[in-house]
């Protein structure tokens, strides 16, 4: 028990610590102090459970010391110091609340042992009555928190909407929940509990109904409806009522009541959720279907990694766009694989791969079928060049569909994809009719060269040709001018130096022929969507 004292005199103070310490009571004096007001501002500060308060102090005297602490921290018990002169304070501090009171001429150890002791037993038992209080109503809560869920999921798998039971069950789990009109949140913890460093519930059940209780008070708070419900390990629904408004407002509200959720979650309980937001609903009979699209929305932003709340609208307008978009730069990349423009074909994948991951359109689902699609017109292009009687490739010996099963995010699909057609590509190049043998010296000689200050006229000079002629017949049979040509073979020379490891970043830039190492940067960033830093880090080279 934490024991204040409170007496204007100091010598009363000291002898009453020296007292206290003799009862071997389990005591913890935390502090004492000379009038009402400082002890007021102490039981502010810190946790205090009796006070001992003399009753004539200047500032605040004992008995509004008592009014006040009745007001503002009524589990705190008071004890009054009081002489025979007092006595009439004392019995007004009586009725004011304080529990008992000490004749300071007759305070013995004994004596103040029985006090303090009593006061200490009431506290305890107080203490108690109210744990098993709160006990009785988490297990209260448990039930009905389960009991919800339970009836809640039998919508969502399609149980016939009664609204007079729907009505009579809200009544029951004290929620405030119309059957119109209705939003669905669907919420995932983004790691699994026992990953989850900083939560401060590790037990999954408590945590239920930690997270449950949180998201009812948020909407109840931001919506004045809702509720919250288990869906299964790790995720979570909640249902709201929202007003007919704009379709631009609708999802600016929802999306503030999520970023509420997301956010009380982390404070509350250390955890990381994502949403996933439906559409909203006429009824509740809709539930199913608003259930799916709040799966469809969050399992997008798992595909990219890194946006906390996503929105179906948003998702199905962008990947309508996206559908067309996607077919028509297989349409461009078959083109160019059949006028044998490999580095053209190779920068048209590239381009549109980084332009999918900056607006996030391509679902898991349309982006796997756009990779397997795009390796598959590659293996065409090299079949043609090798013939129909050629031995298929050792990528083509693998199976693309079992490979990219295994890909769960749009980076490791763009990796694997860019990997495929790369290597599809130098098969082909290899395998199609040779390039003139001043083409040939050409490449031989930038490849070779890289590292140092290349230019058009000396790659000219190399072959005895015109520098305006070489430029022209380069583009002619590469299908890419010398200068692009050029900064592919850096970039990728570039790319295998940061890959092996073996090359210190502050010296990359020069090593392939770049002296101002910002606009290496610049370039690399353009030909790979990644600064080489962060392409240091997506290959997980660590020196």
């Amino acid at each position: 028990m934490n024991v204040l004292i409170v007496d204007d005199e100091t010598q009363i103070r000291r002898w009453l610590d020296v007292l206290l310490r003799k009862t071997d009571l389990p005591l913890d004096i935390v502090a004492s102090c000379g009038n009402g007001r400082e002890a007021l501002e102490i039981c502010r500060q810190q946790p205090v459970d009796i006070v001992i308060t003399d009753i004539k102090m200047p500032l605040m005297d004992g008995i509004d010391l008592i009014r006040a602490l009745k007001d503002e921290a009524p589990h705190i018990r008071t004890v009054i110091l009081s002489s025979y002169s007092e006595f009439h304070y004392a019995s007004e501090a009586l009725k004011a609340g304080a529990r008992d009171y000490l004749l300071k001429a007759e305070i013995t150890v004994d004596g103040l042992k029985n006090v303090i002791g009593k006061v200490a037993a009431e506290l305890e038992q107080e203490q108690t009555r109210v744990q098993e209080v709160h006990e009785l109503k988490s297990t209260l809560n448990s039930h009905q928190y389960a009991l919800r869920s339970l009836y809640f999921n039998e919508l969502l798998r399609g149980k016939t909407l009664d609204e007079q039971e729907f009505g009579q069950k809200m009544e029951t789990f004290r929620l405030r929940l119309k059957p119109k009109h209705i939003v669905l949140m669907l919420i995932r913890l983004d790691s699994a509990l026992e990953e989850e460093t900083n939560a401060k519930i590790r037990d999954i059940g408590l945590l239920d109904s930690a997270v449950l209780n949180i998201v009812d008070e948020t909407l109840q708070s931001e919506v004045g409806c809702g509720g919250c419900f288990v869906c299964e390990s790790g995720f979570y629904a909640a249902l709201f009522n929202t007003r007919p408004t704009g379709e631009r407002s609708l999802r600016e509200s929802v999306q503030l009541y999520a970023h509420r959720i997301v956010s009380h979650l982390q404070t509350y309980l250390g955890i990381s959720v994502s949403v996933g937001i439906s559409l909203p609903a006429m009824d509740a009979a809709s539930l199913p279907r608003q259930f799916e699209e709040a799966g469809e929305a969050l399992n997008r932003k798992q595909f990219y990694g890194n946006k906390a709340i996503a929105l179906y609208q948003d998702e199905q307008g962008a990947a309508r766009t996206e559908t067309v978009q996607w077919r028509d730069t297989l349409g461009e990349l078959s083109l160019l694989l059949d006028r044998g423009q490999f580095i053209p074909a190779m920068q048209c994948v590239d381009a549109f791969l980084q332009e999918a991951e900056r607006k996030k359109w391509l679902s898991g689902k349309e982006m796997r079928a756009f990779a397997l699609e795009a390796v598959f017109l590659v293996q065409r292009a090299r079949r043609t060049l090798k013939g129909a009687s050629d031995s298929p490739s050792v990528q083509e010996r693998d199976t693309p569909h079992d490979e990219i099963a295994e890909q769960t995010s749009f980076r490791q699909i763009k990796e694997w994809l860019l990997a495929k057609v790369k290597a599809g590509l130098t098969e082909a190049e290899a395998a199609r009719h040779p390039y003139s043998e001043a083409i040939r010296k050409v490449c031989s000689y930038v490849q070779s060269e890289y590292a140092s200050d290349i230019s058009l006229q000396n790659a000219a000079d190399s072959v005895h040709l015109n520098k305006t002629y070489l430029s022209e017949l380069f583009k002619k049979e590469t299908g890419v001018s010398f200068n692009d040509y050029v900064t592919q073979v850096r970039i990728d020379r570039a790319q295998a130096m940061i890959r092996s490891g073996e090359t210190k970043m502050g010296m990359l830039a020069e090593q392939v022929g770049y002296p101002d190492g910002s606009y290496f940067t610049k370039v690399f960033k353009k030909m790979t969507g990644m600064t080489p830093l962060e392409y240091k880090q997506s290959h997980g080279v660590k020196n």
